[in-house]
C-alpha cells in the first residue's frame, strides 16, 4: 500500500518549464530599475492626459490670471512630455507599453465635473485651482520619487531632466497658491454682496 505522503505527492501539479520561466520572468521584472521604468510610464501617461485637459481648464477659467497660468503650464507640460520621451529613448522604453494613468484619469474627471457643475465665475475658479493643485501634488510626488530612484540607480543626466520638471511643477503649485488667495477673496466678497442684495 502506498504511503499517504506518496499519494499526496502524486496529486501535486507538476511544475513545467513554462511555469518556471514565467516565474523567473516576473521575479526579474521586480527590480528597482523595473519599478523606475514603470513609474516613468505612469507619469508619461499622466502628462499626455494633462496636455489634452489644460486647454479646456484654461477656457473654463473666469480670471485672466488663471487662464494665463493654465496656458503657461500647458506649454510647460508639453516640454515635460518631450523630456520624458528623451528618457524613454535613453532607457529603450517602448511607448506602446504605456498604460493609462488611472490617478490622472480621476483627477481630470474631477476637473470636468467642476466645469459642468459650477457657473463661470470666481467660485468655479476657486474649484479649478483646487483641482489643479491636486494634479500638481500628484506630479510633485511622482517626480520627487523618480529623482530619488534616478539617483540610486546612477542615472545623473536623467535625474537632471526629472529635477528640472520637478522644479517647474513646484513653481506652478506656488503660483496657483498665490492665485487662490486672490480669487478666494474675490469669491467671498461676491458672495457677501449677493447676500446683502438678497436681504
Amino acid at each position: 500500500m502506498a504511503s499517504i505522503a506518496t499519494k499526496i505527492a502524486s496529486r501535486k501539479p507538476k511544475t513545467t518549464s513554462t511555469s518556471r520561466s514565467k516565474s523567473s520572468a516576473s521575479q526579474k521584472e521586480q527590480t528597482l530599475d523595473g519599478l523606475f521604468k514603470d513609474e516613468l510610464k505612469d507619469i508619461y501617461s499622466a502628462e499626455t492626459q494633462l496636455v489634452d485637459a489644460l486647454p479646456k481648464m484654461a477656457k473654463a477659467a473666469f480670471s485672466e490670471e488663471l487662464q494665463d497660468a493654465f496656458t503657461k503650464h500647458f506649454e510647460e507640460t508639453k516640454r515635460h512630455v518631450e523630456r520624458l520621451e528623451k528618457i524613454f529613448n535613453r532607457l529603450e522604453i517602448d511607448k506602446s507599453e504605456v498604460e493609462s494613468c488611472k490617478a490622472m484619469e480621476g483627477l481630470i474627471e474631477e476637473a470636468n465635473k467642476i466645469i459642468e457643475n459650477y457657473e463661470e465665475g470666481h467660485v468655479r475658479d476657486s474649484a479649478l485651482i483646487i483641482g489643479a493643485q491636486k494634479v500638481e501634488h500628484y506630479e510633485i510626488a511622482s517626480y520627487g520619487s523618480l529623482c530619488e530612484l534616478a539617483d540610486v540607480l546612477r542615472y545623473p543626466q536623467i535625474k537632471n531632466l526629472l529635477g528640472r520638471t520637478l522644479d517647474e511643477e513646484e513653481m506652478t503649485d506656488e503660483d496657483l497658491t498665490g492665485l487662490a488667495q486672490e480669487i478666494n477673496d474675490e469669491a467671498y466678497e461676491m458672495g457677501q454682496q449677493e447676500r446683502e442684495e438678497t436681504y
